[in-house]
């Protein structure tokens, strides 16, 4: 019954479970609204069934459309796979490899295997992508990234999607900068942090939810004052310019104490953010580049790689561009 579908088909349904519309099917595969209605009547008489219905807004799949536009991305995104492999041999390379990082947790590990990877594999072509962890899942699920190292999240609970821990749940801890006045005490209370000049996470992250967690749990509302950033360049910076407080995890604190960036405050969140993990997608047949990347991540995680790799490059980063302010007063000048 099958045989008779072709690609085009597979590219129709998929493009109308994302368009919605003819009219926007039709602009997307620059064929026309005409060519668009034949080839879904096309498809309807090979699969027997009919696959979308008429609604207020264009074309709604039917249950058997949904399933076929899932099963035609998966086999879309195999063929996509097909043709890269076709194309790097032609080409006299080894193909790409295409990875995202979505915590800083993790930049050391992956820094030190993307440098031997490459060393081994010149000719992989090594991308690293950025974007939101929405946007990154979509391209995990549609093939054109291989895979993300982002804190477990539910946001990554998706059926095509397969996860393993690269680092573990850390404890979450309060930095501050360095000569800031809360460092001299020996005993803290919550409502002393909440009334501070903090960096504080940006709306929507994990670390503004564990924050503002932690401090409900004191019974104490969460600080307000400061600046909003996630960025731990920005926050370092900011550290060397003014008395901030700021949450990160530990891992992180430790590079930034490393760095002459910042140090501990001695107080006790009783917050741990979850563990690493690499996400890829198991319903398409990994880049052969991208398999042997995640086996080494894998394989070096489990040998607690993560524990020993100390590249501190956020605090140095942040050091060089602020230039280590120094925010003493200078003498005045002998008369």
């Amino acid at each position: 019954m099958l045989g008779r579908l072709k690609l085009r088909h597979l590219r129709l349904v998929l493009a109308l479970s994302e368009a919605g519309t003819a009219a926007a099917v039709a602009e997307r595969l620059h064929v026309s609204p005409a060519a668009v209605s034949k080839s879904l009547g096309e498809i309807e008489d090979i699969v027997g069934t009919p696959l979308y219905v008429r609604g207020r807004r264009g074309l709604v799949l039917t249950e058997p459309g949904r399933e076929m536009a899932a099963h035609a991305k998966v086999m879309l995104a195999q063929f996509e796979r097909l043709a890269e492999s076709l194309h790097a041999v032609r080409a006299g390379s080894q193909g790409e490899l295409r990875i995202a990082f979505r915590t800083i947790s993790v930049q050391p590990l992956l820094a030190q295997a993307m440098t031997d990877f490459h060393r081994d594999n010149p000719r992989v072509e090594i991308s690293v992508i950025e974007g939101g962890i929405g946007e990154m899942t979509e391209q995990l699920i549609d093939g054109s990234l291989d895979m993300l190292f982002a804190y477990d999240d539910p946001r990554l609970s998706r059926p095509a999607l397969r996860t393993t821990p690269v680092v573990p749940a850390q404890k979450v801890v309060i930095v501050a900068s360095r000569d800031h006045p809360l460092l001299a005490r020996r005993k803290i209370a919550a409502q002393a942090l909440s009334s501070e000049r903090w960096c504080i996470p940006a709306a929507g992250s994990r670390m503004l939810h564990l924050l503002h967690t932690a401090f409900h749990a004191f019974g104490v509302a969460p600080p307000a004052s400061g600046i909003r950033t996630s960025d731990v360049a920005a926050t370092a910076s900011l550290m060397q310019t003014g008395h901030y407080l700021a949450v990160f995890p530990e891992r992180i604190a430790a590079q930034l104490c490393e760095a002459k960036v910042a140090r501990i405050l001695r107080f006790d969140l009783c917050s741990h953010v979850e563990p690493v993990v690499v996400v890829w997608n198991g319903d398409v047949t990994p880049r052969p580049a991208a398999q042997r990347f995640r086996d080494l991540v894998v394989e070096r995680a489990n040998l607690g790689a993560w524990q020993h790799e100390d590249v501190p490059v956020l605090g140095a980063r942040a050091v060089a561009a602020a230039g280590m302010v120094d925010r003493k007063p200078k003498p005045s000048a002998k008369p």
